[in-house]
């Protein structure tokens, strides 16, 4: 099991390093990854209701978790209160499929190896039942478009 986790951590790295060879530049890549810290940073309820990050979280689908893996260490995604908000934007990044700007992004590649490394390292129950249920739901809403 941990060689499976070991495995999805090398491919999300594989993932980022592609992205920025792909024609995106780093400091894009890098702004992305910060942007994304500024906005799990927030206080709930300044994301919620906000119209204007909200529109930005899901446009960007798959894109939402490539940042959180860059802007964040292992231990610092684990941290309850952050694993909390990064559910909630992760879920909020894919609640209009139909806006995801790019169409690579549509698909949850990067955000299923995430939520699987979080259901996986996270020891809290309650947690792990909400990791769970993003994972459906994201799930639910690719089959969807």
């Amino acid at each position: 099991m941990k060689g499976l986790f070991a495995s999805a951590a090398a491919v999300i790295c594989i993932l980022a390093c592609s992205a920025s060879s792909s024609g995106i530049s780093s400091a894009k890549d890098c702004d992305n990854a910060k942007l994304v810290r500024s906005w799990v940073e927030l206080q709930p309820e300044v994301t919620q209701g906000s119209s204007f990050l909200e529109k930005n979280i899901y446009r960007d689908g798959d894109r939402i978790a490539l940042g959180i893996v860059r802007a964040f260490t292992q231990e610092e995604l684990l941290e309850p209160d952050r694993l909390s908000r990064i559910l909630s934007i992760t879920r909020l990044s894919f609640s209009q499929p139909k806006h995801i700007a790019r169409d690579q992004d549509r698909k949850p590649a990067v955000t299923n190896l995430l939520l699987a490394f979080l259901e996986h390292q996270c020891s809290d129950a309650k947690l792990k039942r909400n990791i769970a249920d993003v994972e459906v739901y994201v799930s639910s809403q690719v089959a969807h478009q």
